[in-house]
């Protein structure tokens, strides 16, 4: 094909038959160059910078997690011998692949050949920017692993890499500081117009009477100020991704120009007599319940419609808790980097505390708890807080007994002993009806006849009993 292209490939692979195993698969496929070694692997890495990493695994998986976390976008396929431990470990990081020793030559076209087509087919990868990441600026731009620590983000991967390379609207949707923006940044890095540009509009951010002119332009003397024709959005994004966030707080006005561009790929400037054709992907992200505006009038239906083609939800952190040991390292690292401090790692009690939390702020929340660590340097500090914070937080757990009544008291009231029935009951249908609609939590609340959010409460109710039966 002639959009393909030659791949980097760095081995560090120590197993001299492992290492010629793959060069031999290598030079048959004839797009996979291999580079030269270096003593040190990072510097291999930043000098180098290869298309994917094989890297020989030993005793653990941490050449694996280093690698993972200091370049989270470079595909590492670990090589070991055979551990279920470090293949879990690898699964884990995020590793699509896992090559047992000793390598067998003809199972390595049917291992390898996806990952490395994936690669060939696709232009080079998009320049970093300042901060060292191929997302661009942004919150999120470096965390490590975003899409690969637990089911529902490895999910919600898969779906962006099957649409990536296709001109599909992409609506994200998740609750305020999941990761929506880098989610619309992989997307459009996979694509074939990851080398054109990527435009951000923030529809909760702009007044709605300047959004218009925005996202579309103007021309000279359109209103009072504007002395020369200015480019939309749209127009700086042709070729490219145009990205808007909050989409579900655009003004029913503006819905309607928005939805004929998506269908016509046409608009017309403010003041201006003709139409402007431009070629331009739009995902759309949104923190709230677009049906329920639909149903309130606040946003037209046929533009939900238009906009919901494919749906990528990121669930908020409460629901990965197992990523919170990750991000808590990543974050802590990174501002003892920025603020040149030294902290100890949190205790066993502090983490139980945070694994727990239900974190409504989700990752931004995280980050700065993290960073007032660094910056304050007392895990007390943090544990008050956290405690106060989930003391806080309305939930829908029967009211603690007073001590007067707890010293009198020789067992459980029959009224305790009716609600721990009735919440084990409830807890059963909860998560039987979970699984029937493969954690549709809207649809489970309609089929429960409860609120949306008083389920919600409840799944984190369940969440919080599992977690206080085991050890972090």
């Amino acid at each position: 094909m002639s959009d393909r292209r030659q791949i980097r490939a760095l081995l560090a692979v120590d197993n001299e038959m492992a290492a010629n195993a793959l060069r031999g698969y290598f030079r048959a496929r004839g797009d996979v160059a291999e580079l030269g070694p270096e003593p040190n692997l990072q510097s291999a890495i930043r000098s180098g910078r290869p298309d994917i990493l094989i890297l020989e695994l030993q005793r653990d998986e941490t050449p694996l997690a280093s690698a993972c976390q200091s370049f989270p976008e470079l595909p590492v396929i670990p090589v070991a011998p055979p551990s279920p431990t470090l293949a879990f470990a690898a699964a884990k990081l995020g590793a699509r692949e896992f090559l047992t020793l000793p390598l067998e030559s003809d199972a390595l076209p049917s291992r390898l050949s996806p990952i490395l087509d994936s690669l060939s087919s696709v232009p080079a990868p998009v320049t970093e920017d300042a901060a060292g990441s191929p997302f661009g600026p942004g919150p999120f731009s470096s965390l490590p692993n975003l899409f690969n620590a637990s089911p529902r983000m490895i999910e919600a991967r898969e779906t962006i890499e099957k649409v990536a390379n296709t001109s599909a609207t992409v609506l994200i949707r998740g609750e305020s500081g999941v990761g929506k923006e880098i989610a619309a940044r992989l997307i459009f890095s996979r694509s074939h117009r990851s080398q054109k540009p990527f435009v951000k509009v923030n529809c909760a951010a702009i007044p709605n009477d300047l959004l218009e002119s925005e996202l579309f332009g103007y021309e000279a003397g359109a209103f009072t100020g504007a002395q020369r024709a200015k480019p939309g959005k749209f127009e700086l994004a042709d070729g490219g991704t145009l990205f808007l966030d909050e989409i579900g707080e655009m003004h029913p006005a503006l819905q309607a120009k928005l939805l004929h561009v998506l269908q016509d790929g046409e608009f017309a400037r403010l003041g201006s007599k003709r139409d402007t054709a431009v070629d331009v992907r739009v995902i759309c992200a949104t923190n709230k319940s677009l049906e329920e505006r639909v149903a309130s009038g606040l946003f037209r239906e046929d533009l939900f419609y238009r906009i919901n083609v494919v749906t990528v939800h990121i669930p908020p952190l409460r629901e990965r808790r197992n990523e919170i040991p990750l991000l808590i390292r990543h974050f802590t690292e990174k501002y003892v980097g920025l603020y040149g401090r030294t902290v100890e790692p949190f205790d066993n009690a502090v983490m139980r505390a945070l694994m727990e939390y239900a974190w409504p702020g989700n990752i931004r929340e995280l980050e700065n708890i993290c960073k007032r660590y660094v910056i304050v340097g007392s895990a007390g500090q943090i544990m008050r807080e956290i405690t106060l914070r989930s003391t806080s937080v309305p939930t829908d757990s029967p009211a603690p007994e007073s001590p007067a009544s707890a010293a009198t008291a020789s067992g459980p009231s029959l009224l305790e002993i009716g609600q721990r029935a009735a919440w084990q009951a409830e807890r059963q249908a909860i998560l039987q009806m979970l699984v029937e609609t493969r954690w549709n939590r809207r649809e489970a609340a309609r089929r429960l006849r409860v609120s949306y959010k008083a389920l919600l409460n409840k799944i984190n109710r369940i969440e919080r009993d599992d977690l206080s039966q085991n050890e972090y």
